[in-house]
Parts: C-alpha cells; sequence; structure tokens
C-alpha cells in the first residue's frame, strides 16, 4: 500500500478546501469540457458521463446488466451474483458478452478470479429488486443457495449455484405475508452470521420477515417503520432502517385534485431505526427497538428525511454504521444497552458543502478499523476510519457511475463496488485490489472526474454561483420542459438559410423536420441553441427531477427502474420520500422571497392514474397556491393546444395585475397520436409568443429543455438532446459546444436569482452564462401556426 500516514493532513486540505468559502471564490464546472458523452474508444467501462463528469473505475471493471442495484458473494468469494433490477425490455446496444447479458430483470453471476461472466438468469415472469443472499445450503454444507427478491411477486425466489457458478431456479418462491390488500415488495435479504435464517424486507408492506433456510418457511413477520429498504443481522439483533416518512391508504372515489403538505410525521416508524432481538428459531423479540434518526422535516430549510439505509455491523457487533443518503453522513449507533446514534462521519465534500455525495452502501474491511463507503452522487468510494471519526477520512477510490453496493472479499484483499448506471446503460462490477492501493493518487483522481474548479469573474448578467448577488438585467424566468426526442431526430436537418448545418446534426436521423416543428427550429435558429447537451438519465422520472433538484434523491434513484413492479404504489420522483434534503427550485424561491408558478411540475404522484389520485400521498407543500391545477386536470391531459390556452389565460391575470412570477415551470407533454409533436410545438410557439409580449419581456429568460429523451437515435449518443435560450439577452444564432445537462440550466436560474445551490448536482455542473449578453434585444417572438 503506497499511501503514506504523514499525507493525511495535506490531503485533507485538497479534498475539503480551506473554507467553507474560500477567498477569492471558487466556481465549478464539470470535467467533460466541450467532449461529448460516450463510452471511451479504448477502455469501454471508462466514459464521459450525461452529467458532464468523468467514469474511470479504479481497479477491474465488468459489464453485468441494466440497473443493478444489489449484489452477493457466494460464502467462498469465488462467484458475486448480481441482480438487474430494470423494466426496460430493450433500446440499448448489449457489450460484448459471452453468455450475452440480457437487458431488463435478470441475475449474472460473475467469476471473481477471471472477473468474467459465467452466467445469465432471465425469465419474463421474475421481477428482481435489490435483495440478493448467498449462502452455504444446511442441508447440504457442500451445496451454495442463491436467494432473490421478486418485486412483482411480492415473494423470494430461491436458485442453486453450481461450482461452475451457473444458476438454477427451484420451482417453489417464497411467499411474503400480505395485510389485507397490500401489495408485498421484497427489498434487501440479510442473512444471519450461521447462514440459517434470512431477513427480508418488504419496502410496501413495511414489514421483515425471517425464513428459515432449511425448510424454506416464513418464520415470522415483524411490523417496521415506512418504506424499509436495507437490514442487516448480527450479535443476536435484526435492524432495519425505515427510510420513509408516512403511510398512505387508498382514496376512493380517487381525489380529482392533489392535496398539498406535509406528510404525516411518526416519530417511531419515520425516519428510524428498528432493532429486535432474535430468538433462538431465528423469530423476532416482542418489544423491538426503535432509534429516531431524524425530526420531522420542518418543510422551509429541511425539505426531505434523511433517509437512513444501507447498515453495516462492527465485527465486535456492538456498533453499527447507518448511511443518511440526503445529508451526506453515516450515523453511528451504539448496540450496547439500549440502542442510540452516539456520533456521526461527515461525508460533504468540503464543509457546508450542499448535500449530493449520497452514502449508498458500506463495506468493513482491515478487520473493522476501514469504513468504505459508496457515494453514488460522487462516483467514489470514501475511505474512513471507522474508530476516529475525528479523522475525516483517508481518501476517495474512483468508481463507475452510481455505485450502490459494496462488499469485502472473504480473505479481506478485494473490494467489490456495484455501478448501477455504468456506461450507456449498462451497469458494472468493479473489483479493487487493497493490497495495492494508492489512495493519495485515487483521490486527487476522483476529485478530478467530478469537477473543474476555477476562480470567479464578475458577471452582472449571470452571477458566479455562490456570490450572493442577483442578476442586474434578469427578473424572470421561466422553465419549460418539453418531452423531445433526442436532437438528431429533432434537429438533424437543422441549418442556416444558405444550407449550412446549425448545430451538429445528422440530417439522415430527422424524425420531426422543419415542416412539422417550424416553432422549434424557428427558435433554434433566432436563438441560443445548446448541440452537446444530454439528458440526466436514461429513465425519464429521474431526468424529469433534475432541473428542479439537481441531484435526484437515491430512494427515486432506487424506485425508478422498478417502478411498474410497485404499482399502485408507483414512484414517479414526486412523492415526499423522494424529496431531497434542500428540496426543489420552488422551495428556494420561497425560502428567497421571490415568487413563482407551477404548469403541471411536481404532481405526479403515487397513486395516480386515470381516475384520478387514489392513494393519499400529499403534494410538495411549497406549490399550495402556487400551481395551477387547471392546467393538469384530466381533461387538459394530452391536449397540448388547451395547456397553452390555460396557461395564457391564467398567466394573463398576473400580467394585469403587474405581479409577474420571478420563476415559472411549464410542462408540456407530446399528446399520444401521430399529430402530437406537431401539436406540441404549436403550443410551445404559442407560450412563447404570449411570454414575448408582455411588459417584463426585456428582463425575462426561457429555458426550453427536453423532459428526458423520448427514445431515437443519435449519431453522438442516444441521451444527447438540446436547450434553448430564448431571452432579448440571448446571444442570437449562438450554438453553445460546451458539454451540458438540465442541472446546469437550473445553476444557471441559481445564479441569476442568487440563490445558494440546492445540491452537489447543480454546484458541480456547467453554467449557461456564455448563452447571454448584455445588450437586449426586445424584438418578440411570433409564433408559427
Amino acid at each position: 500500500m503506497t499511501f503514506r500516514p504523514y499525507l493525511a493532513a495535506a490531503l485533507a486540505v485538497v479534498f475539503l478546501g480551506a473554507a467553507a468559502r474560500p477567498e477569492p471564490l471558487l466556481v465549478y464546472s464539470a470535467p467533460a469540457g466541450d467532449r461529448p458523452a460516450g463510452a471511451d474508444a479504448v477502455l469501454p467501462t471508462d466514459s464521459v458521463l450525461p452529467d458532464g463528469r468523468l467514469g474511470a473505475p479504479a481497479g477491474k471493471s465488468v459489464f453485468v446488466g441494466t440497473n443493478p442495484l444489489g449484489f452477493a458473494l457466494s460464502p467462498d468469494g469465488r462467484f458475486a451474483i448480481v441482480s438487474n433490477d430494470d423494466q426496460r425490455t430493450g433500446g440499448l446496444s448489449i457489450p460484448n458478452s459471452e453468455p450475452p447479458l440480457a437487458i431488463g430483470y435478470s441475475l449474472t453471476v460473475v467469476d471473481t478470479q477471471t472477473m468474467n461472466v459465467v452466467d445469465v438468469f432471465r425469465d419474463p415472469s421474475v421481477t428482481f429488486f435489490m435483495g440478493v443472499a448467498a449462502v452455504r445450503d444446511p442441508n447440504d454444507p457442500s451445496a451454495t443457495l442463491v436467494f432473490a427478491s421478486d418485486g412483482a411477486l411480492g415473494a423470494v425466489r430461491v436458485f442453486d449455484l453450481d461450482a461452475l457458478g451457473h444458476l438454477a431456479l427451484e420451482p417453489q418462491p417464497i411467499a411474503l405475508p400480505r395485510d389485507g390488500s397490500a401489495h408485498a415488495f421484497p427489498a434487501s435479504i440479510a442473512a444471519s452470521p450461521d447462514g440459517r435464517t434470512l431477513y427480508v424486507v418488504d419496502n410496501v408492506g413495511d414489514t421483515v420477515s425471517a425464513i428459515d433456510v432449511a425448510s424454506r418457511r416464513i418464520v415470522q413477520t415483524m411490523p417496521v417503520g415506512y418504506a424499509p429498504l436495507y437490514a442487516a443481522a448480527g450479535g443476536g439483533r435484526v435492524i432495519v432502517s425505515n427510510g420513509g416518512l408516512a403511510a398512505y391508504t387508498a382514496q376512493t372515489p380517487a381525489a380529482q385534485l392533489p392535496a398539498f403538505g406535509a406528510p404525516a410525521f411518526d416519530p417511531e416508524r419515520s425516519s428510524s431505526l428498528t432493532i429486535s432481538a432474535v430468538e433462538p428459531g431465528g423469530g423476532f423479540a416482542a418489544d423491538p427497538d426503535t432509534v429516531r434518526m431524524d425530526p420531522a422535516p420542518d418543510g422551509t430549510t429541511d425539505i426531505g428525511g434523511a433517509d437512513p439505509g444501507a447498515i453495516v455491523l462492527a465485527p465486535d457487533e456492538k456498533t453499527a454504521y447507518v448511511a443518511l443518503s440526503n445529508v451526506d453522513r453515516i450515523a453511528v449507533v451504539s448496540l450496547a444497552g439500549e440502542p442510540e446514534v452516539v456520533r456521526g462521519l461527515d461525508l460533504r465534500l468540503f464543509p457546508e458543502a450542499p448535500y449530493g455525495a449520497q452514502p449508498s452502501a458500506e463495506a468493513l474491511g482491515d478487520r473493522g478499523k476501514r469504513l468504505y463507503v459508496a457515494l453514488a452522487g460522487l462516483n467514489a468510494v470514501a475511505v474512513l476510519d471507522a474508530r476516529a471519526p475525528k479523522k475525516y477520512r483517508y481518501g476517495l477510490i474512483p468508481t463507475g457511475w452510481f455505485p450502490v453496493g459494496l462488499r469485502i472479499a472473504p480473505n479481506g484483499r478485494f473490494l467489490y463496488v456495484l455501478n448501477a448506471k455504468g456506461v450507456d446503460g449498462f451497469g458494472m462490477l468493479q473489483r479493487i485490489d487493497l493490497k495495492h492501493q494508492d489512495l493519495v493518487k485515487w483521490t486527487l483522481d476522483a476529485l478530478r472526474y467530478n469537477r473543474t474548479p476555477a476562480t470567479a469573474k464578475p458577471d452582472p448578467i449571470v452571477p458566479p454561483l455562490r456570490s450572493g448577488r442577483r442578476s442586474d438585467a434578469i427578473d424572470h424566468v421561466v422553465f419549460i420542459a418539453v418531452q423531445s426526442p433526442g436532437y438528431d431526430a429533432m434537429f438533424g436537418d437543422l441549418a442556416d438559410p444558405a444550407g449550412e448545418p446549425h448545430g451538429n446534426g445528422d440530417p439522415s436521423l430527422e424524425t420531426y423536420p422543419q415542416s412539422v416543428t417550424p416553432n422549434l427550429h424557428a427558435l433554434a435558429h433566432a436563438y441560443a441553441l445548446a448541440d452537446n447537451f444530454y439528458a440526466a438519465d436514461e429513465d425519464a422520472g429521474v431526468a424529469t427531477q433534475v432541473p428542479l433538484v439537481g441531484t435526484v434523491s437515491l430512494y427515486a434513484q432506487l424506485m425508478a427502474g422498478v417502478g411498474a413492479a410497485r404499482n399502485p404504489a408507483t414512484d414517479f420522483g414526486d412523492d415526499p420520500e423522494e424529496y431531497t434534503r434542500a428540496g426543489t427550485i420552488f422551495n428556494a424561491l420561497e425560502r428567497a422571497g421571490l415568487s413563482y408558478r407551477d404548469y403541471g411540475g411536481m404532481l405526479h404522484l403515487s397513486g395516480e392514474s386515470a381516475a384520478g389520485y387514489t392513494l393519499g400521498v400529499p403534494a410538495l407543500a411549497a406549490l399550495s397556491g402556487n400551481a395551477d391545477l387547471m392546467y393538469s386536470m384530466q381533461e387538459s391531459r394530452g391536449d397540448a393546444a388547451r395547456r397553452a390556452a390555460e396557461f395564457a389565460s391564467d398567466m394573463t391575470r398576473y400580467v394585469q395585475a403587474d405581479a409577474e412570477p420571478n420563476f415559472v415551470y411549464v410542462a408540456l407533454p407530446v399528446p399520444n397520436r401521430p399529430s402530437g409533436m406537431a401539436e406540441t410545438d404549436r403550443a410551445l410557439g404559442s407560450i412563447v409568443d404570449f411570454i414575448s409580449h408582455t411588459p417584463h419581456w426585456s428582463s425575462t429568460a426561457i429555458f426550453v429543455v427536453p423532459e428526458g429523451v423520448i427514445p431515437s437515435t443519435d449519431h453522438v449518443n442516444d441521451l444527447r438532446s438540446y436547450a434553448l435560450v430564448v431571452s432579448p439577452l440571448a446571444r442570437r444564432g449562438y450554438v453553445g459546444r460546451a458539454h451540458l445537462y438540465p442541472a446546469g440550466v437550473l445553476k444557471t436560474e441559481e445564479e441569476i436569482f442568487g440563490l445558494e445551490p440546492l445540491s452537489l448536482g447543480d454546484l458541480l455542473a456547467t453554467d449557461m452564462a456564455d448563452f447571454f449578453l448584455d445588450v437586449p434585444d426586445p424584438e418578440p417572438y411570433d409564433a408559427i401556426r
């Protein structure tokens, strides 16, 4: 090991920064510069990520499947069994592998000695989610059993793993109990130290069940807190982390309008741990302990809960380390006597940094001395001193995109990291040799892969983030989220009047030419266009959230790929459990005393259907009185013209009162019919036309950004999209070539209004300041009908 202890102090200065707000002020941008997103041509497990960061995992990596969220090592450490949890069935290019990898739900077995895939199990009737455990068969200690959570079935699947790493499905699944009509949805699976009992968390049923491995029978089921995902077993105890904030009951008949407010927080079940002693047969003691991990969010500063998640026990089983993903912290819980939180380990990028590191998984190495913590928001593993909380950390290890799982090999030599997003839609398993490590180099690499620092320069139009200044010229911002295919499908034919290409398009991939989308084409010609812009994620629900929050919460990320299997508790990113700590731009504006209006955003709640809202899930409290509910009513859905007319009618009241909101969010979906894109284009033109004829047009900026990417082929990258800046202050005819993604739009809005960053996602993104000039051209836009 090449890490030298005397470098720890110097490393801490480099890593943390000398102060929370150094002088001169530092600003950050994405390290990609103007490079496009995509895999490295030589090393395909390295890549430029859609957010402009770099993915270059240390050690050796292998692709395993789509959206892998959980894995286990066989008892001898020879094989890693990975759970790929993805409701998609196509639309991606599969990396070369033998046997071939699957798109969608599957189990992949990797030989940890060679880091090659040796088996892929896929069955269209099985929907995996998170939980995987591998134990020796009590009835035949020479055999290995694998247990995996099947979300939609509400059961645990059982497999035999042979000596070559091949899986064979046993015919009878182990069904979790259901309370009345409640839908069981098994998440993580924790094995007892002797491997004879499994503890399966039910994320929807709010329970944990003990399963006897030998008989494949449920011994006992115990209620826990809300929306549990993780469990750990050891020292005669079972610990379950409850990340949810409330329980939501069915509404009959369905409500036609959402209710706004905070969830009904229960200090015994919300943001808590449930800790139970284990009886000799594997069942639970009568009176479990509850450890409160977080008070109720105050709705102003703290919007989301702390989200207690991954758990690891110290070797003496007297201490538990619990990841709090929403507040970048590890809570250290003493299990000696009455359980309680005794201290914490801070994982923020620098003191008082916005949250967004997102601790997602843990492992203890070096006989419990070192705590490894996966940071999903920084594509890194933090290496901490588990014994000395005042010693911040040893360093960082670079990983692939969005690490969510960690395991230490039985011999302690290798650290295995599961990266859920990986490269171009395929996740990876990464092996790191802990015997040959250089934490100083790795730490500097991890920082370099995440951000490029620079000294801030004054800008009166778009002041630097965290400068405390507002724009001298822009008072009003409108964000229009348009459902759209990728760049080439929309703008492949974009050219200037002389026929020269305007932007980096491929005409052969054009799907919606100027004749179909004349307003989008006219706006792209007349104003400022970003052609190296990327959707934040393959999942549309995740991508939609990024421009509102900067960094999507870990809970929302974990649920996004399996939402259909949790029906009716389907998560789209708008439920209280999925709020980040600082909340949305609406919350930031409210804290700053600025006005805002919402047209269709943050109202896609669990239980929403054509009938209305079938579950009592509250919508974001900050939108109460600030959302035009007529815009999103059933009769307006699927009708772009009606939405545009409602926008103009509602906004006219504010214009006439000279009270136009500082910020306006407009969601503009595409009607599900062949003429849908043309209708949306006309609606967009109408909305921009209306805004440009208002009295405050000269101080207004409109951002037109696709709401994710409707699947399409692009010659650069299938997540490539576009953004338009439409404003009297926009650089006319400008094509910005910097690598951008939606959090950079949010960052630019924060800079305009003098807001603090909501998360690391917007803090570290490249902004769009170069799209503006300081001399306005107030000519209005006339829509093409």
